[in-house]
Formats: structure tokens, C-alpha cells, sequence
């Protein structure tokens, strides 16, 4: 870690993200986001002994987007471990919002990354809490008590006004008899959950319990972190994952807000928020940082 508090080496990884970042664009399909500050960038690199190392917009909030979708996950196998067969765990190289996600599996998502397994994920945390936004925030709270876990309630409105792909996916998973609560209660939730927010320390921080290799309970059992780790490993970044694997080698999921979120079993986690994104919707910037991060830190699990 000594490496990563070195003031060259940081100027070095943010020059190189900061380049890598000219070839993205902000998100577009959510207004509130299309102004952010395309120079935003900031690291934190949390480990299981407690070291912390940030420089950056480290300490500033951004939207988490579907950073959230990893711990909506948690919270639900936390209650009802066996929700991977609703759920899915195949990867794939369709794209986030693709209908063709419930479809080719008659209604059954791919994996809980991709918005039809999001939003399956949140209906289930509607039926059996109630409050799906609270499961998740308690979830969060439980990994890190420290932060507020607030909801952005602009982005909410701003996203659910626009987004059509995700109400169509929503209406074809009812359309399955899929759901368990109304349709547009779980539309709601699931942009409040996705409008959370967050900075990279928090977010770091919050992660770790899926770094914990250890078989005592953490938040979770180890068999269901190591089925999460998994899962993110293969589709935490949607078709950009075979290259996140190739070239990082590390679970990884990523939110169109910009941010990036890695775990390194056994190590630690990194967060790394940039808000341009690639064709993927993946942080262009936040993958050049994390590639040279995890190299630095020896962190890839192969």
C-alpha cells in the first residue's frame, strides 16, 4: 500500500484516467446526471486489516446508480438464500437494459446485474420487507454504519421520467407472472434504490465484507459471498466483464453514475468513481485506474 500513497504514483493514475476518460461521454439517458463534472475523480482503496488509501473526489457523493444493484443482491440472500433460482446467475453480453435479458430465458432474468434481475431482485425485497429501498439501505448500513445511504430523490424523478426501456422490462416480467407487487411500486423503488448516494471511502468500505474469505458470518455466509464475488466476476460489468477479467482480474461492478466498485478476496476493496463511460456503460476512466491499481497492489484472484 505503500506504493498507492506515493504523490507521484497518484498523479500518475489520475493522468492516465483523466486520458482514458476524454474517450467516454456522461450518461445521457438520465438528465439529472448529463451535467456532471466530466473531471470528477476520485480513489479509495479500503483493506480488511483497516488501512484506507483515498486522494481525489474521494470524499465526494455521486450517484451509485447500479453500484446499488450489488448489495440489493446482498440483502435479499441475506433473507432468502435460495433466490438464486428466480434470479439467474449465467453471464452475458447483452447489453444492461436489453428486453432480450427476460426473454431468451421465458421471463427468467440472465443474472441479478442486468436490470430485469435488478428489478426482480427489488420485488422480492418489496414482498418480504415492504420497503426495498430500506432493505437495501439497512444492508448497507450494517456493512457501513458510518455513511448516511442517502436517496437522491431528483435523480429518482429524473430517471423514472425517462426511462421506458425499464418500465417495458418491468411490465414483461409481470407479464411472466413474475412479480409479486405492482408493477410501478417496484419501477418506483428501483429508481430510488439506483439514486442512492455515496462517495468512493464509503463505498470501499462497505464492500469488505465480500473480501472477508474467513468462514465466520459477515453480513453474509461465506458460500453466498463467494457466489456474489462470482456472479460479479462474470456480469458486474455487463459485456465488458470477459474484458474487466482478461485485463483486471477482479469482481467488479460498475454503475452508470461512474463509479466502479472491485473486490480482491482475502485483500480488500477499491473503489474509483470517473463519470465518463464507454459503450458498455462502464467508467472508461475508472477502468484505466483500477488496471493500474490492482497491478500495483498484486490484487487479481488468478
Amino acid at each position: 500500500m505503500q506504493l498507492l500513497r506515493d504523490p507521484s504514483f497518484q498523479r500518475g493514475v489520475t493522468e492516465q484516467a483523466l486520458r482514458a476518460a476524454t474517450t467516454g461521454r456522461v450518461t445521457r439517458g438520465i438528465p439529472a446526471l448529463s451535467n456532471i463534472d466530466r473531471s470528477k475523480f476520485g480513489v479509495a482503496i479500503a483493506t480488511l486489516d483497516g488501512d484506507l488509501v483515498t486522494w481525489g473526489d474521494s470524499h465526494e457523493p455521486f450517484s451509485v446508480q447500479s453500484l446499488s444493484k450489488l448489495f440489493s443482491l446482498c440483502a435479499l440472500l441475506r433473507l432468502v438464500p435460495s433466490s438464486w433460482t428466480s434470479v439467474g446467475w449465467s453471464p452475458t453480453l447483452i447489453e444492461y437494459n436489453s428486453l432480450e435479458g427476460v426473454e431468451a430465458r421465458s421471463g427468467i432474468p440472465l443474472n441479478p446485474f442486468v436490470n430485469a434481475g435488478a428489478l426482480l431482485v427489488t420485488d422480492r425485497l418489496e414482498a418480504l420487507t415492504g420497503d426495498a429501498v430500506c432493505a437495501t439501505r439497512e444492508l448497507l448500513r450494517l456493512s457501513n454504519p458510518a455513511a448516511a445511504w442517502r436517496v437522491d430523490a431528483m435523480v429518482a424523478k429524473s430517471e423514472a421520467a425517462v426511462s421506458h426501456r425499464n418500465k417495458s422490462i418491468g411490465y414483461q416480467l409481470a407479464s411472466y407472472q413474475l412479480l409479486y407487487a405492482d408493477v410501478d411500486r417496484v419501477l418506483t423503488s428501483y429508481f430510488r434504490q439506483c439514486a442512492l448516494t455515496a462517495n468512493c471511502i464509503e463505498l470501499a468500505s462497505a464492500a469488505l465484507f465480500l473480501a472477508d474469505r474467513e468462514s465466520a458470518y459477515r453480513v453474509l455466509p461465506k458460500r453466498l459471498r463467494h457466489q456474489v464475488n462470482s456472479v460479479m466476476l462474470m456480469s458486474g460489468t455487463y459485456s465488458g466483464a470477459p474484458d474487466v477479467s482478461f485485463q483486471i482480474g477482479l469482481p467488479t461492478k460498475s454503475g452508470v453514475g461512474g463509479g466502479l466498485l472491485s473486490v480482491a478476496p482475502g485483500q480488500g476493496a477499491i473503489c474509483v468513481w470517473s463519470p465518463p463511460l464507454d459503450r458498455r456503460g462502464n467508467s472508461s476512466g475508472g477502468l484505466a485506474a483500477l488496471s493500474i491499481i490492482a497491478s500495483a497492489l498484486d490484487w487479481s484472484i488468478f
